[in-house]
């Protein structure tokens, strides 16, 4: 691919990794009965945040058609080149490399490289919250992160531009309930509300009682009591944003948003509906993950529907089946949103007041 030599100086080389499979795939798939004229891409976390990535790229306009987005959306989750140079700049000093002696990078042992980037980023990360600035990244810090380089990167993925380049891709877009449950990693799957009221009013403060009556009412349904603090307040805003904005374009393609709160049993079920939960149900191999999902009937029951959605999107453009009640397309007003779980609901802006909340306190 010619990106190989004109992008050699890029800090994207992960992303054109994947343009160039995709320039594959138009010119190779047809030899094998796929289509050129009908590829998805989808990617789950990181490989959502690519797929947002590929949404702005003009080099990757044409290459896919449909664009699928697990648990991967976030309001700043790209860097300026400013920034993406300063962070390099920051890991050079940590291991006295100065920038013409780039080469030596070759022979810095992994544990020396990696000790310098973490040092890098908390120390760039402290720099800009004294200054005031907003910490890029995907809510735990900052991170790395592809960057605006202006050639293969030009647009931030919510700017006029990338929202044009990707307005006739229809999307399916959602998140899984509790990502990383808190509880989970405190020791807290089985307190009681007492005790699970204590720990929120760390966090929340004097706006506690209102956070836990938003849960309360975004999810009735409550088994235990840690489900108050377990709720994913890191993923689910940002799909919520980027489904508001995709889907307020004029004459934009349909944009599809999911939900998956099935809960697995695994471990007494403490941890609930994870990050990464839905992909078995996705790729139907309930049983080969058996230690995620716990198998069983019901399991098999929701891959079967699941994965059917995922199947019907990409070869038609739309999830919906006979399976399933009927799944409308999302808009702002509407909040159409496909519940995956025990039953499967189609729900209507389940937990806006909890995401006001949540975006007033950011």
């Amino acid at each position: 691919s010619k990106y190989s030599t004109d992008h050699k100086h890029s800090a994207n080389h992960g992303l054109l990794d994947i343009l160039m499979a995709l320039e594959w795939v138009r010119d190779n798939i047809s030899n094998f009965g796929g289509d050129p004229n009908n590829v998805t891409i989808f990617g789950q976390s990181g490989g959502g945040a690519k797929v947002n990535n590929l949404l702005a790229m003009p080099s990757a306009k044409g290459l896919f058609h449909k664009a699928i987005i697990q648990s991967g959306s976030f309001k700043n989750a790209i860097l300026t080149k400013e920034l993406s140079q300063e962070i390099t700049d920051t890991v050079l000093r940590e291991l006295n490399i100065n920038s013409n002696q780039i080469d030596n990078l070759r022979a810095t042992p992994y544990y020396s490289l990696e000790k310098a980037g973490r040092k890098a980023l908390a120390a760039v990360e402290k720099k800009l919250k004294e200054s005031g600035h907003e910490v890029t990244g995907f809510g735990f810090g900052l991170d790395w992160l592809p960057c605006l380089d202006g050639d293969l990167l030009p647009y931030d993925i919510f700017s006029e531009n990338a929202l044009g380049l990707s307005r006739d891709i229809p999307l399916l877009i959602g998140t899984v309930k509790n990502e990383f449950p808190v509880s989970a990693f405190t020791g807290m799957s089985d307190a009681d509300e007492e005790q699970v009221v204590s720990f929120v009013q760390q966090q929340r403060g004097d706006q506690t009682e209102r956070y836990i009556q938003a849960v309360k009412n975004a999810y009735p349904d409550i088994k235990r009591a840690s489900d108050l603090m377990d709720v994913d307040l890191t993923f689910r805003p940002g799909a919520v944003y980027q489904s508001n904005v995709k889907s307020s374009l004029e004459g934009a393609a349909p944009l599809y948003m999911y939900f998956f709160s099935w809960q697995s049993p695994v471990m007494g079920g403490k941890f609930k509906a994870f990050h990464c939960m839905e992909l078995p149900f996705v790729f139907d191999n309930i049983t080969r993950c058996i230690n995620m999902t716990g198998g069983g009937p019901e399991a098999q029951r929701l891959a079967d529907i699941m994965s059917q959605s995922w199947v019907n999107f990409a070869r038609y453009g739309d999830p919906g089946h006979d399976k399933l009640p009927q799944w409308p397309a999302y808009n702002k007003e509407n909040g159409a949103t496909m519940n995956f779980s025990e039953r499967c609901d189609l729900w209507h802006h389940h937990d806006l007041e909890l995401l006001d909340i949540i975006n007033s306190s950011q």
